[in-house]
């Protein structure tokens, strides 16, 4: 056993005065008493410096008491280790501080639970979004105060890697909850309500107009077909660029239309079974048709007899866009594959190709309307910018992902991942 060079000393000390004292008491032929006198003021000494720790524990504001030997060295560590429990104390302090700063100037309601859903801290967002009082709703049950089946339910589950979209009071909101500390919960709830009437509206307006224009351009379309049928050399040109992009504007319009619909219509039937040998199948042969033989095209199915819950048209739809851009962007002779993988995690659909590729930089964005890696090589190919757009709103309605790899000058790999839930 190692002992502190205070403990060593305090040992040394203790052995000599017993030393002296049964020398002591030879003299005088009373060892005994002298030793258990010696005892009686050893232990005395010993409760009076306890009696002083307990004094100065009671009040450690204060220097801690002066003292010899081993006394000392414990006054001495006590006394250290206060002081760096008080810097630490103050530093967790002026943290906390600063986060209650930060939280109550958050513009969306952010409410700490504990393990049993009780509210222990609340921002100003929260008492106006829903009435809190600090006074009466602290440590309250949060289920007594927002009475919203939805969002009782998604807090008894214990499951929040998706956040929750509630409806309360007529506002919409939108709830995300982490996890922290011990059994303590950190709720951030925000007021969507502008933002979906916006994307109704949008929605809305996108429809509408969509309708509005797609008469005049398919009377505008008929006449130059007509026009085109009789004109002479010096005006063939022209017309035949205003059918192309008068063909443009019906694809657009089209293809606005498709994704007004996906984003109005209601949740996929997860009761329909799609047979994704028999889609992919037909996916494919739409895809040799408009190929023209111009590329080499692949078909590897991993299990044929895999089917899924889902809108069979939608999915359809998706990967033939897919497939589409693929021909598109690939250069004459290239290869471009089709497959699918089952594993323990889920299904996914690949598409392929060794063709142009995309800059890392340009991935992120691909999926949003109307965006396109290079404007005029787009609209030469016939591209829309929309076509991903529509991919990614029907995998959001089927609870998949879309997976995009590629490399400048080697091919991309569109892959949609569906989870096992949707088998």
């Amino acid at each position: 056993m190692i002992f502190s060079y205070s403990l060593q000393r305090e040992i040394i000390v203790l052995i000599i005065c017993l030393l002296i004292i049964i020398a002591i008491g030879a003299l005088f032929d009373a060892v005994i008493p002298f030793i258990l006198i010696s005892v009686i003021f050893y232990v005395l000494w010993h409760l009076y410096h306890i009696h002083q720790l307990i004094k100065w524990l009671n009040n450690s504001s204060k220097n801690p008491p002066e003292s010899i030997g081993v006394w000392d060295e414990v006054f001495f560590q006590l006394h250290n280790k206060n002081k760096r429990q008080k810097k630490s104390r103050k530093k967790l302090s002026k943290l906390l501080k600063r986060f209650q700063k930060s939280t109550q100037a958050l513009p969306y309601a952010t409410i700490v639970l504990n393990s049993n859903n009780e509210i222990e801290w609340f921002n100003p967002a929260s008492k106006k979004m829903f009435g809190f009082k600090a006074s009466v709703d602290t440590g309250q049950r949060i289920g007594n105060l927002i009475r919203q089946p939805d969002f009782i339910k998604y807090l008894n589950n214990k499951n929040y890697d998706k956040p929750l979209e509630f409806e309360n009071q007529h506002k919409k909101l939108l709830l995300n909850v982490t996890r922290y500390g011990k059994g303590q919960y950190l709720l951030s709830i925000d007021d969507i309500t502008l933002r979906k009437q916006l994307d109704v509206m949008r929605s809305d307006f996108i429809s509408n107009v969509s309708h509005e224009l797609r008469t005049p351009i398919t009377v505008m379309a008929g006449y130059i077909e007509t026009l085109s049928n009789d004109l002479s050399v010096s005006n063939q040109f022209p017309i035949d660029k205003i059918q192309k992009q008068t063909l443009r504007m019906e694809k657009i319009i089209s293809e606005l239309i498709e994704l007004a619909k996906l984003e109005t219509s209601k949740p996929v039937n997860i009761n329909e079974k799609v047979n994704i040998s028999k889609l992919l199948n037909e996916v494919y042969n739409e895809a040799l048709s408009l190929d023209n033989n111009l590329h080499k095209i692949e078909l590897k199915i991993d299990d044929a007899n895999i089917s899924m819950n889902g809108s069979y048209e939608e999915i359809r739809v998706a990967i033939s866009n897919l497939l589409t851009n693929a021909i598109r962007y690939t250069p004459e002779g290239g290869e471009i594959v089709l497959s699918t993988l089952v594993d323990e995690e889920g299904f996914y659909i690949n598409v392929k190709d060794n063709g142009i590729g995309i800059e890392y930089a340009h991935i992120p964005r691909l999926t949003e309307r109307f965006y396109r890696v290079d404007n005029g090589r787009s609209r030469k190919k016939g591209g829309t910018g929309l076509g991903l757009a529509i991919v990614k709103q029907i995998l959001d309605r089927h609870n998949a992902i879309l997976h995009i790899e590629s490399e400048l000058g080697k091919g991309s790999s569109f892959s949609c991942y569906f989870p096992l839930t949707q088998l």
